[in-house]
């Protein structure tokens, strides 16, 4: 990996680089100990699972290595992270694989505690990320079905998920979204819904979708426009930088059909760091949504208890 964080309780990672981690160590313990042949070795905690990892070639590279990377430690490491066994066999950065959607973990504590207490402390930055980068905005109900979704499949126990990637998983948790009554900003999304929906109408001004009238007199024909998230994938580069992506899809379905046919798709890749950077905001610089954080803390919040 080319992240790491301090400590446990950090949320974002940083960019594995010497002098950083010596300024933000002091080169002191917990992060450096000794090691074989009484030498020192770096250590963090990793980003994504919250285990202890080792930095290797920080001072000195390994043969055919460019760049410092993280590795995961095979042991708890005393005043600095537990080894969580399970959290780091999930971890993209450990063994980054496809994960099927209904693989779940078997431990709430640890990584998906945390991954829950994220996403209803986040929530408000979580929506703006989402809706963001699909261009996509969505009314108080509609968010607050997707939360139930999300609760019914446990989706922050998904063995994908990470500490990393909680806005993203939490669209992909949430399984299909009627699009009917929200904005459609996307512009290439709302010309495909245009051309193979001819009964939605896309406001110009709102780029809220309701149904067309084909004449004063007559209903518009039934069809349902449904929003999901397909094909979570990871995949780590040589140089230690993991790469995560998802499929946004939009399909329909007409009245008296059961299959839906596709309409619009396009690939979502994850910007871990502009996440982080949203978490970390300054409280004088934030601009939270109090309402939609209450929205997660009723949907939400009893699981923590």
């Amino acid at each position: 990996m080319d992240v790491y964080k301090l400590r446990v309780d950090h949320v974002g990672g940083k960019p594995i680089d010497k002098d950083r981690f010596e300024s933000e160590t002091k080169c002191g313990y917990p992060w450096y100990r000794p090691s074989t042949h009484n030498r020192k070795s770096q250590f963090a905690v990793c980003p994504a699972c919250d285990n202890p990892i080792q930095l290797i070639g920080l001072y000195t590279l390994p043969p055919n290595v460019k760049h410092p990377f993280g590795k995961h430690h095979g042991r708890s490491m005393e005043d600095l992270a537990p080894l969580d066994a399970e959290g780091r066999d999930n971890c993209p950065y450990f063994k980054p694989r496809q994960h099927h959607k209904s693989e779940r973990k078997s431990r709430f504590e640890g990584t998906p505690r945390k991954i829950l207490e994220l996403l209803i402390s986040q929530f408000d930055r979580v929506v703006y990320l989402i809706e963001k980068e699909t261009n996509l905005r969505f009314s108080h109900k509609t968010l607050r079905r997707m939360l139930q979704e999300y609760r019914r499949e446990r989706g922050f126990m998904y063995a994908g998920a990470s500490l990393r990637n909680v806005p993203w998983c939490f669209a992909y948790m949430s399984d299909a979204t009627n699009l009917y009554g929200q904005s459609i900003g996307n512009k290439a999304m709302a010309q495909a819904v245009i051309a193979q929906v001819p009964d939605a109408r896309i406001d110009e001004t709102t780029h809220r979708l309701t149904a067309r009238k084909s004449s004063e007199d007559s209903k518009p024909r039934f069809f349902e426009l449904s929003l999901c998230f397909l094909q979570h994938r990871f995949h780590k580069q040589e140089d230690g930088h993991l790469l995560e992506s998802m499929k946004l899809n939009i399909s329909v379905r007409w009245e008296h059909q059961v299959e839906f046919q596709d309409v619009y798709e396009e690939t979502i890749e994850f910007n871990h760091d502009f996440f982080e950077r949203l978490i970390n905001t300054p409280p004088q610089r934030a601009q939270r949504n109090q309402r939609l954080l209450d929205i997660a803390q009723e949907e939400l919040g009893g699981l923590l208890t």
